[in-house]
């Protein structure tokens, strides 16, 4: 099997996490909307979170309270991984959600 491409890839994991935020019950009010590569998430008091695919760098951008993070994909674990802290997107998304919300959630699925 051929190996996707990085704007296959980034795309995918892009429609995943929308996907997971609109069924996740605590994230209900919440705005979400992708758009050419990216994911919007509004809250109700404005403040947002962005990801969007940087493909000349083949990363993943996210903008969120927390601040910005770049995260690359590493085949060896099949995740997205900041370059930074080592940390994954999906943890990172939870842990900028959750401050957002005052409460965890998980986006696994």
């Amino acid at each position: 099997m051929a190996e996707l491409s990085f704007a296959v890839r980034a795309s995918q994991v892009l429609e995943r996490i929308m996907e997971r935020i609109e069924d996740h019950d605590a994230l209900e009010d919440l705005d979400v909307d992708l758009v050419d590569g990216v994911l919007k998430v509004e809250f109700d008091d404005g403040g947002q979170i962005v990801i969007n695919r940087q493909e000349p760098l083949e990363q993943i951008w996210v903008a969120s309270p927390l601040g910005p993070a770049h995260f690359g994909f590493d085949a060896a674990s099949g995740e997205w991984v900041d370059d930074r802290t080592g940390a994954t997107l999906t943890a990172t998304l939870e842990k900028a959600l959750a401050a957002k919300i005052g409460r965890q959630i998980s986006l696994a699925g």
